[in-house]
């Protein structure tokens, strides 16, 4: 059988293939935002021990930044941060004379902490060095581009197949992850009912049929309700077109585990285009979305 990413790059260059696109949360895609802080360099380090309870008086460091470190020595010199730049009570001149060097300098920090590696190598170079990281490898991953499997070539290509005739509707593919079985197949009937879209539809089949699309059906009930799963936990679906807020709503209250849509609804799309329900902090359930895109000579462009 000839995968849909084949066939679609048949007419053109061997070197376009297709990948599934992760769509994240944006704290993922952008640097934290960023305070200014003061630092000053001390001149003499043995007089650390009185700095710090001095420097802490006046401005105790909070436990928002403490993924900061307040000291940084570097090569023969040892610099700490004072205070914000907007801070009103700052250190009386003798004192700063005292134990510090004339100059200070205003430097910006990241007012949050870096959740992935290239972030935190970032600001580490272009801000201030003193930053706690400990790098979370699943984390990494999940931000990673993923190749196609042969059941992800199998169903695009039906979908392909289907929309031969009909390109305009759409479908959706709900697959049990644990046995890489198809449990259900539907395409949205909103030409007789506004509120029949695909995944809608889907659902709705999966809850009524289900008891005739599971083997062992009393054990799978048992260990349902002691897992105390929901309709589509432990289940993909696949989607021609990226779900609206209704349908992304409902995958969330279904538990959906994965996600995975080709083509993007700029008007109304709640999985990466003009919302990413899926990454909002207050939900009760989250789960992972890709996109399907191309790859040319390295470049990702919109399939």
């Amino acid at each position: 059988m000839i995968s849909p990413a084949k066939r679609l790059c048949s007419s053109s260059s061997s070197l376009i293939k297709h990948q599934w696109h992760p769509i994240v949360d944006d704290d993922y895609l952008r640097l934290p935002n960023l305070i200014q802080m003061i630092v000053a360099r001390v001149k003499d380090r043995q007089l650390t021990s009185d700095i710090i309870p001095l420097i802490d008086t006046i401005y105790p460091w909070p436990h928002s930044l403490k993924h900061i470190r307040r000291l940084h020595k570097n090569d023969n010199h040892l610099d700490i941060l004072l205070y914000p730049s907007s801070f009103v009570t700052p250190l009386e001149k003798t004192e700063f004379d005292k134990y510090f060097e004339n100059e200070t300098r205003l430097i910006n920090i990241p007012e949050n902490p870096c959740l992935l590696k290239w972030q935190y190598d970032i600001c580490i170079k272009e801000h201030w060095p003193g930053l706690a990281f400990r790098e979370n490898k699943i984390l990494e991953q999940s931000q990673l581009h993923k190749d196609l499997t042969e059941q992800d070539d199998i169903i695009l290509d039906l979908f392909q197949k289907i929309q031969e005739n009909d390109k305009e509707s759409h479908y959706a593919i709900i697959v049990d992850n644990e046995r890489q079985i198809p449990l259900v197949g539907s395409r949205d009937y909103r030409d007789k009912h506004p509120l029949q879209h695909s995944t809608m539809v889907a659902i709705d089949l999966l809850a009524a049929d289900s008891v005739y699309l599971r083997e062992n059906l009393i054990e799978k009930f048992i260990e349902k309700q002691e897992k105390k799963a929901y309709l589509l936990n432990g289940c993909s679906i696949y989607l021609t077109h990226e779900p609206c807020i209704m349908c992304a709503m409902a995958l969330i209250h279904s538990r959906v585990s994965t996600v995975y849509y080709l083509n993007k609804n700029a008007q109304v799309g709640a999985l990466g285009s003009k919302y990413k329900l899926h990454t909002l902090k207050k939900t009760n359930h989250r789960f992972t979305v890709y996109h399907l895109e191309q790859i040319n000579n390295g470049d990702i462009v919109n399939s």
